[in-house]
C-alpha cells in the first residue's frame, strides 16, 4: 500500500497543470490573433488590429478603425519520449485536436478619444493523450486544460502620440485528468482515476502605447497573475471493489495553479508605407510557480495530501515579425521567435514534458470586401532535445515521480480570422 500511496501522490501532481503547451514555454498559450501569430506573435509596439486588446490594450485607441474579429487556431502535436540507452523504448502522445480561439470587439464612445473593448480569449489550454500503455501511465495517462479570458477594455489615446489602455480579466478554468493506477481486477485490468475540477478568478491587462515619430512606435503591457484555485474538484477511482475503502468514492480535492504574470515590450518600425516591422520581448514571471500543493478531503494510506517543489524560472522570450503590402489587397507576413523552457532538469513531467522552442511563422491578409478582411496564418515550432536523466532528478528529490529519458516536440498550428470593420 506504501508503493500505491508514492505512486498516487507522483501522479496526482499534474491535476492542476495545464497541458505541454509548445506554442510558449511552461503551460503558456500564444495565438491571440492571426495577423501577429504569421508575425511572430508580435505587435506589442504597433496594433495591428483588434486582437491588440489582448496583447498590449493601449494600442485600442490608437487603432484607425473599430470592428470585430473573429478567429481561431487547429492544434496538431507531437511529443515524443524516449528511454535511456541502451533502452530502446519510446513512446508518442496521441493528443486530439483542439481549437483555440479569440473574438475581439473595439467600439467608439461618447467620449472623444476613449474607446471600449471585448477580448474574449485562451491564453492557456491544449490537451496530452499518451499512447496506450505506456512506460509512465501512472503518472500521467491523459490530460484536457481549458483557460478563457473575458476582458473587457477601455482605451484612451492622451494625444496624438500616447495611448493608455486597461482591462478587467475574468477567467474560467477546467481541467480534467485520466491516470493509470498500480492495481488489477480480476482480469488484469489496471485501475484508473479521472479528476475533475472548474474554478474562475480575476485578474488585469494594462499597456501604453506610443508613436515617436510616423517611422518608429512603442509599447509596453502587463497582463498581471492569475491564481487559478480549484476548490472541491471531484476525484473519481474506478478499482476492484475489495480497493475501495483507499480509494474512497466521492473524494474531493483543492489545489491552485498561478497563470504567471506577463511583461511585454515592443518596437515598431515602418521604413516605408508597405513594409512594417515588429520587434517584441516578452517576460513570463514563471517564478511563481514554486510548489504545488494538494489537499484532499479524505486522506487513506493510498491518497494523501502534499506540497511539492516545481521551482520554474522566469524567462524572456523574443520575437521578430514583418508584414509587407504586396497589393492593394494581399499582405504577405513572416516572423520567428525564440523560447526557453523554463523548467529545470529534474522537475520535467509527463503533463509538461517543456523543451526550449524555435517558432517559424506564416501567413496573408487578404482585403474581401473594403469593410471584410479574412487573416490566415501558420505556426511550426520545432524543439531541442531535452534530457531528464536520473542524477538530476535524484538532485531535485523528484526521483520516482519524474520520468527518466528524452524529449522532443513538434506542432504545426494553421490558423484563420474574419475581420469587419466598422
Amino acid at each position: 500500500m506504501k508503493k500505491i500511496a508514492t505512486v498516487m501522490t507522483a501522479g496526482l501532481l499534474v491535476v492542476c497543470l495545464a497541458a505541454s503547451s509548445v506554442m510558449a514555454g511552461g503551460y503558456q498559450l500564444n495565438l491571440l490573433g492571426q495577423r501577429q501569430i504569421a508575425m511572430g506573435h508580435t505587435g506589442m509596439g504597433m496594433p495591428l488590429d483588434v486582437a491588440t486588446i489582448g496583447m498590449n490594450p493601449g494600442g485600442l485607441a490608437a487603432l484607425d478603425h473599430t470592428g470585430i474579429l473573429l478567429g481561431s487556431n487547429a492544434t496538431f502535436i507531437s511529443t515524443v519520449y524516449r528511454a535511456p540507452a541502451p533502452s530502446s523504448y519510446t513512446a508518442a502522445t496521441d493528443s486530439d485536436l483542439r481549437t483555440p480561439f479569440g473574438i475581439y470587439a473595439g467600439f467608439d464612445t461618447p467620449v472623444s478619444n476613449l474607446r471600449a473593448g471585448l477580448g474574449v480569449y485562451t491564453p492557456y489550454g491544449n490537451s496530452l493523450r499518451w499512447e496506450e500503455g505506456w512506460k509512465y501511465r501512472f503518472m500521467l495517462r491523459e490530460i484536457s486544460l481549458t483557460a478563457i479570458f473575458i476582458q473587457p477594455t477601455l482605451s484612451y489615446n492622451i494625444n496624438d502620440r500616447i495611448g493608455i489602455g486597461a482591462g478587467f480579466i475574468f477567467a474560467y478554468g477546467a481541467v480534467n485528468l485520466q491516470r493509470d493506477l498500480p492495481v488489477t481486477d480480476q482480469d488484469g485490468e489496471f485501475g484508473l482515476v479521472e479528476l475533475d475540477g472548474t474554478t474562475t478568478a480575476m485578474g488585469f491587462n494594462v499597456g501604453v502605447y506610443g508613436k515617436v515619430n510616423d517611422m518608429i512606435s512603442l509599447g509596453v503591457a502587463y497582463r498581471s497573475q492569475v491564481d487559478m484555485s480549484v476548490e472541491g474538484g471531484d476525484a473519481d477511482f474506478n478499482v476492484p471493489v475489495s480497493l475501495t475503502p483507499n480509494f474512497p468514492p466521492g473524494n474531493k480535492f483543492d489545489a491552485t495553479l498561478p497563470l504567471p504574470a506577463v511583461l511585454s515590450i515592443g518596437l515598431g518600425i515602418k521604413p516605408t508605407d508597405n513594409i512594417r516591422l515588429n520587434l517584441d520581448a516578452n517576460l513570463t514571471f514563471w517564478s511563481a510557480y514554486e510548489s504545488l500543493k494538494f489537499d484532499f478531503e479524505t486522506e487513506t494510506a493510498a491518497v494523501q495530501s502534499f506540497d511539492d517543489p516545481r521551482n520554474f524560472n522566469d524567462r524572456w522570450i523574443f520575437r521578430i515579425g514583418t508584414e509587407v503590402d504586396a497589393t492593394d489587397w494581399l499582405q504577405i507576413r513572416l516572423g520567428s521567435y525564440y523560447d526557453p523552457s523554463p523548467v529545470d532538469e529534474g522537475y520535467i513531467t509527463p503533463e509538461t514534458p517543456d523543451v526550449d522552442r524555435i517558432g517559424i511563422s506564416g501567413g496573408f491578409g487578404v482585403e474581401i470586401t473594403p469593410r471584410l478582411g479574412l487573416n490566415a496564418s501558420l505556426l511550426v515550432v520545432t524543439s531541442s532535445l531535452r534530457e531528464q536523466s536520473e542524477q538530476s532528478a535524484i538532485d531535485a528529490g523528484t526521483i520516482g515521480k519524474v520520468p527518466v529519458g528524452e524529449f522532443r516536440t513538434l506542432a504545426f498550428i494553421p490558423g484563420v480570422s474574419l475581420q469587419y470593420t466598422f
